[in-house]
């Protein structure tokens, strides 16, 4: 047997296992009864907006969260200018001149973990939400992250983020990318396993921030470190599955590229930051979903560039044999026929294909979860072909280029 068939089969027996148990858990989990905020209780919270040359957007993220319907009298929203050298100051507060809700501070620029820090010490909430400047959200959201801060234990909670209007083929294989990630959230949430807190809009407790120190402002992933930071610490971070969260995706595909290598470039350095949360003391989040994900990205990795240079070597090794056989190029029918022919046969003939089959149908599963939840999707049924037939190539160079970075020590900024 190949050194690679053996990589294919123990992929899918990891795929299988780790499906599995997220599925049993997250039916377990919905069983249990959970502590949670009436509405007489709710604490004050604190919507921190930090913004660096966001014109197109700020007016639209704050006229959307100041639409909550969260008490008015428990509620504030700040906006951080981060040294914007646009109009995002000055529509902002031209908003805050017409709504009592909103305080506008402005600051040099620093970056967006240094505007949070600055936030942070001006908060007067007990719950502080950090939200992006092209972010929006429903009415319902706060409310509904609010109600599970009841439970002492919890420190976070985290939304369902959704791309907002998709429109260019990669915004549309990011929509699916996040739909599918909504059930996987939720699921992590049931065994305390969430380690990204979205930094497009999460909720915190301001204590932990008191007790163990802001947003490491050096950070390019300041969102994946405060919750790994979270979970080092013994606490919990939870899910509001009914809180949707709107956010703009990157358009073209260098913005998508470079958007990637800084999450997963993030996610190496942070995960070597906190390599101690591995083991037993960190249930399973340290024994089973970290060690497992780093796995699956390895052995996807291995056989992405394997199946890459194997068709390649597929694709000459046919057409050297067209050619011994002085087959006619000529007919565009008959080779298109020939290779439609040659794909099906090896197509169904490879009983891996059955096991992708299967792991579709899981997808499809996660995907009616997360549109279940979000009230609707539409076009759909136009992006899904795209996602499944693109995404696990795009998930291979983002990685490779993210190793790349951190294997030869090369700088990674935001933009």
């Amino acid at each position: 047997m190949e050194l690679i068939t053996v990589f294919i089969y123990a992929s899918i027996y990891i795929g299988i296992v780790a499906t599995t148990f997220y599925i049993l858990s997250f039916f377990a989990y919905q069983k249990k009864e959970r502590l949670m905020y009436t509405d007489n209780e709710l604490p004050k919270v604190t919507v921190l907006i930090p913004a660096y040359n966001e014109e197109d957007s700020i007016e639209r993220t704050i006229k959307s969260v100041s639409a909550s319907n969260y008490p008015r009298n428990k509620f504030e929203i700040l906006v951080i200018d981060d040294g914007s050298k646009d109009k995002t100051l000055e529509i902002a507060e031209k908003f805050a001149s017409k709504n009592s809700l909103v305080k506008v501070f402005h600051k040099q620029n620093g970056g967006k973990g240094t505007a949070l820090n600055y936030g942070i010490k001006k908060a007067k909430g007990e719950i502080i939400f950090t939200m992006d400047a092209d972010t929006s959200v429903p009415p319902e959201s706060l409310k509904n992250m609010v109600r599970y801060f009841k439970d002492e234990k919890i420190m976070s909670v985290t939304p369902s983020m959704v791309i907002a209007r998709p429109k260019t083929i990669w915004q549309r294989i990011q929509h699916v990318e996040y739909l599918q990630g909504l059930f996987l959230r939720k699921a992590f949430a049931s065994i305390n396993s969430i380690y990204i807190t979205p930094g497009a809009f999460s909720a915190y407790r301001k204590s932990f921030f008191e007790r163990y120190g802001g947003y490491d402002e050096g950070n390019i992933t300041e969102d994946l470190e405060m919750s790994l930071k979270i979970q080092f610490n013994g606490y919990r971070i939870e899910n509001c599955s009914e809180a949707p969260a709107y956010t703009i995706a990157p358009e073209k595909f260098r913005e998508l590229l470079i958007q990637r290598r800084r999450w997963y470039f993030g996610l190496l350095k942070n995960t070597w930051k906190y390599k101690k949360i591995f083991g037993k003391k960190y249930g399973d989040l340290g024994t089973f979903v970290l060690p497992i994900g780093w796995i699956s990205i390895f052995f996807s990795l291995i056989i992405a560039i394997f199946s890459f240079f194997k068709t390649i070597s597929k694709v000459k090794d046919e057409f050297l044999y067209l050619q011994s056989i002085n087959y006619s190029f000529s007919n565009t029918f008959d080779l298109n026929a020939y290779f439609i022919e040659r794909f099906l046969f090896l197509f169904f003939s490879n009983p891996i294909i059955l096991f992708i089959i299967l792991f579709l149908v899981l997808l499809g599963m996660y995907i009616r979860y997360g549109v279940k939840k979000i009230g609707g999707s539409p076009g759909l049924m136009i992006n899904l072909p795209l996602y499944f037939l693109t995404f696990s190539i795009l998930f291979s160079i983002w990685w490779i280029v993210s190793i790349f970075y951190a294997l030869f020590s090369k700088t990674v900024k935001w933009r």
